[in-house]
């Protein structure tokens, strides 16, 4: 992607963090640049025994091939009762995801558009990630991602969109770019302390794959 590369998902890998030494509560920050087709997750906690933590496109209120885009961090094996819901849909086009999660001051934003606000995703804690998959390990990622960043606080505005901005020039994504501010800014915290990065440059760093299918890993690609 633009000289970069990314990690290839055909709907039968998922790359795994270590447990984290203890579950981050909220609020949390969440960046991906990914593109993903279909019903699927992007990113969610780490397991089986893993409260959810997700990002996805699914739960959709009606059956679609495509749904929008979805936070929760709301239960664990049953279909979430808190969420936040975009109007970006899953068609497998490359887009700049921050997904912030804080109680009922939960923000999704799509290439710097905010797309939903003002609505508790649930209160669950991250113990670990699932790069690719549901915790539950039923919901594949098809598509590929471009670089993971977790950010243990609500980011200021100004920071996240600093930091949206770069992602953007790095992956050739600026035209599709538009800051749009939520209709509320939250409370600034008094730091900002990035927990954990993921990008394909280093990408074995850290990691280890869980392969669903053994014939398919997850792999580093140019595009």
């Amino acid at each position: 992607l633009h000289g970069c590369g990314v990690f290839l998902f055909d709907g039968a890998a998922v790359l795994k963090t270590r447990p984290f030494t203890e579950p981050i509560p909220q609020p949390i920050t969440l960046m991906v640049v990914a593109k993903a087709r279909g019903d699927t997750t992007i990113i969610d906690a780490l397991g089986t025994s893993s409260s959810r933590f997700e990002l996805c496109h699914g739960y959709p209120t009606g059956w679609h091939p495509s749904p929008e885009i979805c936070i929760t961090a709301s239960g664990h094996d049953a279909p979430p009762q808190r969420s936040l819901r975009g109007s970006t849909r899953g068609t497998g086009e490359w887009h700049i995801y921050t997904a912030v999660f804080d109680a009922r001051r939960s923000e999704l934003y799509v290439d710097g558009s905010c797309e939903a606000t003002g609505k508790s995703v649930g209160g669950n804690r991250l113990d670990g990630l699932s790069i690719g998959c549901d915790h539950n390990g039923v919901f594949f990622l098809i598509g590929a991602i471009a670089e993971v960043r977790l950010f243990r606080c609500n980011l200021p505005a100004a920071a996240r969109v600093a930091i949206e901005l770069g992602l953007a020039h790095r992956y050739g994504l600026e035209a599709q770019y538009c800051h749009q501010p939520p209709p509320e800014a939250p409370p600034s915290p008094s730091r900002s302390r990035s927990r954990f990065c993921l990008r394909t440059a280093a990408a074995a760093a850290g990691l280890r794959s869980s392969l669903r299918s053994p014939s398919f890993g997850a792999s580093s690609s140019s595009v």
